[in-house]
């Protein structure tokens, strides 16, 4: 849909997942069909007859602070930042995987806290590279 149609039908509503409030607008399948940027287009799993594509649109407030955030993640500072943050949130995934974090053995917090002692010391990376 190059901006050469007219859409049909305006909808606003609320994002099934979140609630942020959506416009939606509909095109006429017949304006679709020819379209030569038609295969870059979503389509619903059912779609009405006559219906064509719909395009949704954040606020305005919502999209620009989106597209901030896509900005900002293309600079040096934030993928150094997001480096540390994967690092982090990798030990955590193999602490679970390893030694089952997610749920105690034991029934009381001492031996609890001795179990999350002795997981740490398991998937210490400084102590396996430094051999103790």
């Amino acid at each position: 849909m190059s901006g050469r149609h007219r859409s049909f039908e305006w909808w606003e509503q609320k994002h099934h997942r979140k609630g942020t409030p959506v416009l939606k607008v509909f095109f006429f399948a017949e304006h679709c069909r020819p379209c030569p940027k038609q295969t870059g287009c979503t389509k619903p799993a059912v779609r009405p007859p006559g219906r064509g594509r719909g395009i949704t649109y954040l606020p305005r407030e919502r999209h620009e602070a989106l597209e901030a955030v896509r900005q900002a993640r293309e600079t040096d500072n934030w993928k150094n930042r997001y480096a540390i943050r994967a690092g982090v949130e990798g030990t955590i995934s193999q602490a679970v995987r390893v030694t089952g974090l997610r749920r105690t053995r034991y029934r009381d917090l001492p031996a609890t806290r001795l179990g999350h002692v002795f997981a740490a010391t398991a998937i210490n990376p400084s102590s396996a590279s430094t051999g103790g």
